[in-house]
């Protein structure tokens, strides 16, 4: 008995199962015969919210954003973040005489917000801090506030390199116009004309010192010669200076590389490494002429279910 009871359960399980497949299949026709019914409606709302979020994208001024990755030279990292503070500052409240101050780089574009974070990389931190590391481990290991370690303010001007993003709507101009108006403190230039002139002294001193060696070595290279030895065996002897003389000529002439290098990077206060283009940022408005179309059927749709809802519970209502 027990096991005849379970077949009729069994039975009428699948007796439900195909009972729900076939309203399921009716459903499914009475949805394709809907739609097939209304299918001019259905387009006509598409290509209507498809128009009328088009018209409202090129009405609505659309905000976009650019990059820029500079390295600040001679110490003006932290001038580079007071700055951009003092530009968003004045944003928001409307300061005239700085916006006309940018207005002279970028005409009739409405500036929103200017961001600069750096571009995060530990051995930045390491080159440009006191802390070797162990200690450096120690202090992430420790570091108990909410963000990222290598967020924390204190340490955003010991990276080389970082990111400022312009977002901003009208008249787009070159990105790069931010750094010109950055640069414009009289003090930055003198700064980095300081920086030019350090380094050029620099140079001709290690110039002037490799000279110095270069004329000792050919005195003393002559003078082995005629003692039948050569350079290389007397630079080999524990006992002679010629290879720390060698080694110092070689350090001044790495340095010098450095510093040719350095000049080259000091034409700027800050040295543009990359900018981009003007691209379109992720908004409402730019997205509202996909979104329209499926809303204006969405709501076809919830308008004819409603109906369909009061015509078959009317009695109940």
């Amino acid at each position: 008995m027990e096991n005849s009871a379970q077949d009729i359960d069994l039975f009428d399980f699948f007796k439900w199962l195909r009972r729900q497949f076939r309203n399921f299949l009716i459903y499914l026709y009475r949805l394709g015969r809907f739609l097939l019914r209304n299918i001019g409606i259905l387009a006509g709302l598409m290509i209507l919210g498809f128009g009328i979020g088009y018209v409202v994208s090129k009405i609505v001024d659309e905000k976009k954003i650019a990059e820029i990755i500079v390295v600040p030279n001679v110490n003006t990292a932290s001038y580079l973040y007071s700055k951009i503070d003092q530009i968003n500052h004045g944003i928001s409240s409307k300061d005239s005489s700085l916006l006309a101050e940018l207005q002279g780089y970028f005409p009739n574009l409405d500036i929103h917000e200017i961001r600069v974070e750096p571009i995060e990389d530990i051995s930045n931190l390491l080159e440009n801090t006191a802390f070797n590391s162990e200690e450096l481990l120690e202090m992430i290991a420790d570091y108990d506030d909410d963000g990222p370690f290598y967020d924390k303010p204190l340490y955003t001007t010991s990276y080389d390199a970082h990111k400022i993003t312009m977002t901003a709507s009208g008249a787009f101009a070159t990105p790069e116009r931010l750094i010109q108006f950055l640069e414009e403190d009289p003090y930055l230039e003198i700064k980095r004309e300081a920086g030019v002139d350090n380094l050029t002294a620099e140079l001709i001193s290690n110039e002037f010192t490799i000279q110095q060696i270069d004329s000792v070595l050919q005195n003393i290279n002559r003078a082995l010669q005629t003692g039948q030895q050569s350079l290389s065996i007397l630079a080999a002897r524990d006992e002679s200076n010629l290879s720390a003389v060698l080694e110092s000529k070689a350090t001044l002439v790495t340095r010098n590389t450095e510093i040719k290098e350095e000049l080259l990077y000091l034409d700027s206060v800050f040295k543009v490494y990359t900018s981009s283009k003007w691209l379109q940022s992720t908004s409402i408005v730019s997205v509202l002429k996909y979104i329209l179309p499926l809303v204006f059927v969405l709501l076809f749709l919830f308008y004819h279910a409603l109906l369909m809802f009061k015509k078959r519970f009317q009695a109940y209502l």
